[in-house]
């Protein structure tokens, strides 16, 4: 069974590299965005099975893309960030995601996560 492809939506090189190689490994095909404006052209040219998204980018606020998105889209989202205060986790939730996930964070628990949003 071919595995979904996932969209990640994150600037920092580095975590977005990381992210990327180990959910290759795992077998999902990945599309990446380092910010916002690409995230929509990737979503515009084909609907990812699940988005990673940061809340800190270059072009604006991840949560204020989510509310949008979420008026037109239920695609699963996994909302993994730096910002970790209760109050930061509640927002994620209430903005529109699946499951929020802080930096810094362990791959087994990340892949773990997404393979959540997957399931039927």
């Amino acid at each position: 069974m071919e595995k979904k492809c996932l969209l990640l939506v994150e600037d920092d090189i580095n975590v977005q590299a990381s992210n990327k190689r180990i959910l290759e490994r795992r077998g999902y095909k990945v599309r990446q965005a380092y910010t916002l404006a690409q995230a929509r052209a990737s979503i515009g040219e084909e609907a990812p099975g699940a988005i990673i998204l940061d809340v800190m980018l270059p072009d604006g606020n991840g949560l204020d893309f989510l509310r949008q998105l979420r008026k037109t889209s239920s695609v699963p989202v996994l909302v993994l960030t730096a910002m970790d205060t209760s109050d930061d986790v509640i927002s994620g939730i209430n903005a529109g995601g699946d499951s929020y996930m802080t930096k810094p964070y362990e791959l087994n628990n990340f892949v773990t996560l997404v393979a959540e949003l997957l399931k039927p």
